[in-house]
């Protein structure tokens, strides 16, 4: 279906002071037939208006009703698309007179315009690849406190064990044969398809099978991607504070590193170094351990200062399945294209750690080097729990999964939050929109994190300051002001009988 409407943009004209409007006709096409849900249609297309130059800042967005009249579709179409605008930073609200384009830096609208898929290469053709053939104690602390807040810790009650005991009993019944099989170091074919099928609905990431390698988890995919860029790179860049798991892997590099500085809105772009051929590693969507989400603005700078110093990001996007407060946000790879962003991800909070299944996206031109690595590093991932897990992806039992873990996750954070208001007053907190903690930083009368941490620990109770091994902050002297409350695997009960304690110590 083919529909135009009509853009009105505000403006000024020079001299007489009056103000005018200035009307650009668009189009839109809508496609009921592709499987794509009309609320991302209409996002994609108008974001990529606004991104190409089509749509210039201030240019007036129709009402939510007209639109939804002029295209036949519900208005909660149109207005949950607006959200999702809005969120990432491509349109405004302007109180009553209604939605307007942001203003983004022309650099940045320029990059993006003449910024094309990686073709670097053409998509490697298995049959003439060389085939690769490898032959190949229960874990967990035992001394975690009672009521832990542990950051990264999935409900273990809500793990779909009736659903993935009935996926198992069907693979052991008819394809038991796979079992003594071989299989590609890549990871099965068929779950790469399924998880790239995934990020470009969920995540705005358009990729194909043949970029995706699956990990034994995250930091499998870290160590995978760091040392596949080792030779093009010069020096390290990361965020501060950071994962400690990252700062492991760069500080083992022997390379110089260059720690960049957070604040509330995530990485400071305006602190990157001007040298060249850099790697640097980031938590846009929700950065570890603050909890900020990176701003388009900085989104696209970041992007800029990687292709103006020939330097790659390493995108690890480790708990952007939920998301409470707005609608999801679009990847930074989603924004790439496959040229510089190497983007990293892990079912191990959205579907249990135990599982170890992980997986990196990587630009087609580096598929055959990383594939090769890959083989090197291991002998590939369990067939068992692939393929249990790709029927699980296939089956819509994730889409589920997920939704039923965000509304249990949602309740347990919203229960902190009182919990802490209740017996604090008006505390600062950061990253609760999504993701499986939220931070709160202390005022200046209390003890410091590391005390708290210390005393609640004696009390059952278990909340971490950054350095306590939940981050690292490659700043020896900063300030332990903060605590990192991950809420995932407590009730509302027993978060409700923590805070208490907690307020009985401080």
């Amino acid at each position: 279906m083919r529909i135009h409407f009509w853009m009105k943009r505000p403006f000024r004209i020079t001299g007489n002071g009056t103000d005018k409007e200035e009307v650009s006709k668009l189009e839109l096409v809508l496609n009921v037939d592709s499987g794509k849900p009309l609320q991302t249609q209409f996002f994609d297309q108008i974001r990529g208006m606004i991104l190409d130059g089509r749509l210039a800042a201030g240019v007036a967005l129709p009402p939510t009703r007209n639109l939804a009249m002029r295209y036949n579709v519900s208005r909660n179409t149109v207005s949950l698309t607006y959200e999702r605008l809005v969120a990432e930073g491509y349109i405004e609200p302007r109180s009553t007179k209604g939605f307007f384009v942001a203003e983004i830096p022309p650099d940045d609208l320029l990059l993006i315009g003449k910024r094309t898929p990686e073709s670097n290469g053409p998509v490697p053709d298995e049959a003439h690849e060389a085939v690769l053939c490898f032959a190949g104690e229960p874990g967990g602390e035992s001394d975690r406190p009672e009521l832990d807040f542990w950051v990264g810790r999935s409900a273990s009650s809500s793990f779909p064990l009736a659903v993935w005991r009935r996926i198992i009993g069907r693979l052991l019944e008819h394809e038991s044969q796979y079992l003594t099989d071989y299989s590609d170091p890549a990871g099965l074919q068929e779950l790469r398809g399924a998880i790239a099928d995934y990020l470009g609905r969920s995540r705005g990431v358009s990729v194909d099978a043949d970029q995706i390698i699956i990990t034994s988890g995250g930091q499998e995919a870290l160590n995978l991607v760091t040392e596949l860029l080792r030779p093009k790179t010069k020096k390290l860049c990361i965020e501060t504070p950071c994962y400690v798991g990252a700062s492991m892997v760069f500080q083992a590099e022997g390379l110089r590193i260059d720690p960049i500085s957070v604040d509330r809105e995530g990485l400071n772009t305006a602190k990157l170094p001007d040298s060249k051929r850099n790697l640097i590693y980031v938590t846009p969507s929700h950065q570890f351990p603050t909890g900020a989400t990176l701003p388009l603005n900085r989104r696209l700078a970041l992007l800029r200062w990687a292709e103006e110093t020939d330097s790659f990001i390493i995108e690890d996007d480790y708990d952007s399945d939920f998301r409470y407060d707005g609608p999801p946000l679009m990847a930074l790879a989603g924004l790439d294209q496959g040229r510089r962003v190497f983007y990293v991800g892990t079912f191990s909070k959205s579907v249990g750690a135990g599982l170890r299944v992980g997986f990196a996206v990587v630009p087609h031109r580096y598929w055959s080097e990383a594939r090769l690595l890959k083989a090197r590093m291991s002998n590939g991932q369990s067939w068992m729990e692939q393929r249990a897990l790709t029927v699980f992806l296939l089956e819509g039992h994730f889409d589920r999964h997920l939704r039923k873990l965000t509304k249990v996750y949602r309740t347990r954070r919203d229960c902190l939050i009182s919990a802490l208001r209740a017996h604090f007053g008006d505390v600062k907190l950061s990253g609760y929109e999504g993701g499986l903690h939220l931070v709160w930083h202390l005022p200046e009368n209390f003890p410091s994190a590391r005390e708290i941490q210390k005393k609640a620990r004696e009390r059952g109770v278990g909340v971490y300051a950054f350095s306590s091994g939940a981050a690292y902050d490659f700043d020896e002297n900063a300030r332990e002001d903060a605590l990192v409350f991950g809420y995932s695997s407590l009730d509302e009960k027993q978060i409700q009988q923590a805070i208490q304690i907690i307020s009985e110590l401080v």
